[in-house]
Formats: structure tokens, sequence, C-alpha cells
């Protein structure tokens, strides 16, 4: 496969999360998410942040859906609504060739129903390469017996490691996390004030030898702004097993640096064969002024670590500025070496990103 289109199908941004949170003491997720895991409908508290504290310029009431044109309280007794749309500009350069291309990604509405002690939330629709798909349509159904507990069923991206936007990311497109991560899932979360764990249960729905797989996540939130955690995944299908272990932080150093790090192994066996492989991320973040944050990006990928030619660097520097509430603006450059082209080609890949959410 070419690397711009494997670049292109692995970049799939279906997530509004935002885990850098954690340097404003924002623990957990369902601060600004109705989702648990973070991602998805926005609560009312989650859109009044986005002028508070991420974006440069704008108002809380312009925060609101639609910029605040309808009555936000009329409107937020009987449901939370939303959407997003993406667009991406991206390219790719070596020693011996150029190319790029603009795609138009994403475009879908949200909505979701809550109450106190239950919710039900549905994403529709998706626009990537100028085409239909149905793998980000997502749906749930959460019940909450009591404030620390969820239960919920559905269509939905099951939690392991860094809900991070940039699904181009190794750690998640190598681990499956990536283009059509979205699985039926039943799911059970303990939310506490310094604990949170889940347990979930899913199948995938798109393939013709799905797999089944079960996972686990503990996250340890201590001194305000830190968090650390532990995932596990046990995956199996007709064609393969395989068992995946990571580990992944965010430490809130100062309200303005940041950093976000996760470290998988996976051992994966298909008949007789077995594989071990090894995947990082790293994102140091700085706030140069309110909404604007320059990035230091690294990751680190090597598919098989019996085999030296499966060895993917990338390395580079990015940025990711918001200067109203709606809008989202972000790029990187990266240089990547890949073992396995020519013993060791190194290619620039450049992105810029565009978002509206409603």
């Amino acid at each position: 496969m070419r690397p711009l289109v494997f670049f292109l199908m692995t970049y799939a941004c279906q997530a509004w999360a935002f885990p850098e949170l954690i340097r404003f003491q924002y623990n957990n997720c369902t601060a600004c998410h109705v989702a648990p895991s973070g991602g998805g409908t926005l609560t009312s508290y989650g859109r009044s942040l986005s002028s508070e504290v991420l974006s440069t310029w704008g108002s809380e009431k312009e925060a609101g859906f639609l910029h605040g044109i309808l009555d936000r309280e009329a409107l937020e007794k009987w449901i939370l609504p939303g959407g997003d749309i993406r667009a991406v500009q991206v390219h790719r350069e070596d020693e011996n060739s150029k190319s790029g291309r603009f795609i138009k990604m994403q475009a879908d509405v949200s909505a979701a129903v809550v109450d106190d002690r239950w919710a039900v939330a549905a994403t529709v629709g998706d626009l990537d390469v100028d085409t239909w798909n149905s793998y980000s349509t997502s749906y749930y159904g959460m019940l909450k017996p009591y404030d620390e507990l969820s239960i919920r069923a559905g269509r939905f991206t099951p939690q392991y490691g860094l809900y991070i936007r940039d699904h181009i990311a190794f750690i998640r497109s190598f681990l499956g996390f990536g283009l059509d991560a979205n699985r039926d899932v039943e799911e059970v979360q303990w939310t506490g004030l310094v604990w949170t764990t889940s347990l979930s249960y899913s199948k995938q729905f798109n393939i013709v030898y799905p797999e089944s797989a079960y996972s686990f996540q503990s996250q340890y939130f201590f001194a305000d702004s830190y968090k650390i955690a532990l995932n596990y995944w046990k995956g199996r299908s007709e064609l393969m097993e395989r068992d995946v272990l990571g580990f992944w932080s965010l430490f809130g150093f100062t309200q303005k640096v940041f950093w976000l790090n996760e470290v998988d192994w996976q051992n994966k066996k298909v008949g007789d064969l077995i594989t071990r492989s090894f995947v990082t991320y790293q994102k140091l973040g700085y706030t140069l002024v309110k909404g604007l944050d320059l990035l230091l990006l690294g990751e680190f990928q090597k598919g098989d670590l019996s085999d030296a030619s499966t060895e993917i660097n990338r390395y580079g520097l990015g940025f990711q500025f918001y200067p109203r509430p709606h809008f989202e603006l972000s790029g990187a450059w990266t240089k990547q070496k890949t073992l396995a082209l020519t013993t060791g080609r190194e290619a620039d890949y450049a992105w810029l990103l565009l978002h509206y959410y409603l």
C-alpha cells in the first residue's frame, strides 16, 4: 500500500476528547462529556469550558449549540445536541516523490437525552474520502445506579489507552483503534475521586472475522493534575488471538505545560506464528497564549521485536489552536524513518486539520 494512502486511511478523528485538560485539575471525562470515556456529546459545562479554558476569544453564550442562537436553557432541558465537521490537508515528501491530498473527513450530528440516573446518546453520519460510511455511527444507553457507577451498552469505541484526537498515531492505528474503532460494547465503570476502573466486552461488527475482546482499565489520579493508568486487552477471532498490555499517563506540570505518554506491548498469535510488538506515543505541550499550544511529538513502533526492519520512528513539531468556541485548527510536521523501506528511508509528513463543531 502506498505510504500516503496508508496515512490517509489511518487518519480518522472521531473523538472530541481533551485529556490535556488534566492540567486544569479536570480528572474525569464526565465533567465535559456525557460518555464516561470522553468524546462525543458535550455537557453544558463542557461547552462553557471551551470558551473559559480552551479558546483565545469568545463568550460562554457563544460556546452554546449553534453559537448560542437557540435558547440554551430551554433546549437543554430536553436534549444535548452536537455535531462535528472535519477536513484535513496532508502532504508526504521524500527524496524521490511528493504527494498530497485534501480530504473531507467527517460530517455528523449527535444528540443525548440525559437524566440523573440514565442517558441515551447517538451520533450519525460520516464523510471520509468522499464516501459515506457507517463506522462512525455510534449509540448507547447508560444507567447510573449510583453517582460513581455507570453501566453502558451500544456501539462505540471501547476504552483502551489514551483517548486522543490524532488517530493517525501508531498507538491508535497499529493496535486497532484507528479508522473503524467503533464496536458493539458492554461496559461497566466506577468513577471515583482518585480511582477510576472500567471493564468491557466488545465485538467488531464490520469485518468477516470479527474480534471479540475483554478489556480492563484502571486509572489513578493524584497531586491535583497527574494521572497514571494500566490497560489490558484480550482479543480473539477465528484467525488470531492477541494480548495487549499498556501503560499511559497524563501529567499537568503547570497550566501551561503538559505531557501525554503511552506505551504498549502486544502478543499476537496467528496459527502457529507468534509476533511480539512494541509501540509508544509521546506528546509534550506548552501553552504559548490561551488557546494556542505548541507541541513536541514522538512515536516509535516495532511490529516484530525479532525483526529490526519492522521499526518505524516518527518525530516532529505541531500546534493546536482554538481561536473561538466551535473552531479548531491543528497541524504538525514530522520526520518518519521506516527501516523496511530501502534500509531506512526518511520521509516528511505534514498535515493541517480544520475542525468545526456545532
